[in-house]
C-alpha cells in the first residue's frame, strides 16, 4: 500500500518527487542562450581582427624594431619587413652595432651589407631612411689602403658617392657608412672607426627564376 502511495504521488505531483525539476529546465535554457551568445561574440571578434589585419600589415614598420613606421609598404617578391628595389631586397636595421658584427648578423639573413651600385639606388634608399643618421654599407678599407665590397664587386667598378673630404687617409683602416647629414641631397658616403657603433642596411639579392 505503501509503494502504491508513492506512484500516485509521482504520477498526479510530480514536483513532489524533484522539487527542483523547474529550476534545472531553467538553468539548462540559459547555458544553452550563454552557449550561443558565446559563439556569437567570439565570430564577430574574429571577423573585426581579420578585417584589421591587412591594415596593420600594410602599416608595419620596415624597421627591426618597429618603433619607426612609414606611411607607406612596399609590396613585392621580398620577405616581410624587407623593401625591394629592382633586383634586390633591402632591411633597415635600427640597431647600433660595429661594422663586423653587422657584417655577420646580415650574413645570417642571407644577405651582406648595402652595396650602392647607382645614384638611382641612393636615392631611393634615402626615401625610407632617417634623414639625420649614419648606416653602415657593405665598404670597407684595409690597412695597406685596399677597397673592397663586401659581396666581392670591384671597388673600381662602382660609383662613389663620397662626402667632401673624403675618403681620408689611405692607409688606415676605416669602414664606411651613408651620412647622415639632412641638408644634403643625398646621403653621401662617410668613413669611421670600424668599432663605432651605427645602424646599417643588409642587401639581399632576388633568385632569378
Amino acid at each position: 500500500m505503501q509503494g502504491n502511495k508513492y506512484t500516485e504521488d509521482a504520477e498526479g505531483y510530480p514536483d513532489r518527487v524533484d522539487p527542483f525539476y523547474n529550476q534545472g529546465k531553467l538553468a539548462c535554457a540559459m547555458f544553452l542562450v550563454l552557449f550561443i551568445l558565446s559563439f556569437l561574440v567570439i565570430g564577430i571578434v574574429t571577423g573585426l581582427n581579420f578585417s584589421k589585419n591587412p591594415q596593420r600589415d600594410e602599416n608595419k614598420s620596415l624597421f627591426s624594431d618597429g618603433k619607426t613606421p612609414i606611411p607607406f609598404q612596399y609590396k613585392g617578391p621580398c620577405s616581410d619587413g624587407w623593401i625591394a628595389y629592382n633586383n634586390s631586397c633591402y632591411l633597415l636595421v635600427e640597431a647600433y652595432e660595429t661594422w663586423e658584427l653587422s657584417k655577420s648578423l646580415c650574413h645570417e639573413h642571407g644577405a651582406h651589407l648595402m652595396v650602392v651600385n647607382s645614384e638611382e639606388e641612393l636615392e631611393y634608399i634615402l626615401k625610407v631612411v632617417k634623414k639625420t643618421t649614419d648606416y653602415w654599407i657593405g665598404l670597407k678599407r684595409d690597412g695597406t689602403g685596399k677597397w673592397s665590397w663586401v659581396n666581392g664587386d670591384g671597388y673600381h667598378l662602382t660609383p662613389n658617392f663620397w662626402d667632401n673630404g673624403q675618403p681620408g687617409r689611405g692607409d688606415v683602416e676605416s669602414c664606411i657608412h651613408l651620412n647622415g647629414i639632412e641638408t644634403a641631397r643625398l646621403k653621401l658616403l662617410h668613413y669611421a672607426d670600424c668599432n663605432s657603433k651605427l645602424y646599417y642596411i643588409c642587401e639581399r639579392k632576388l633568385r632569378k627564376v
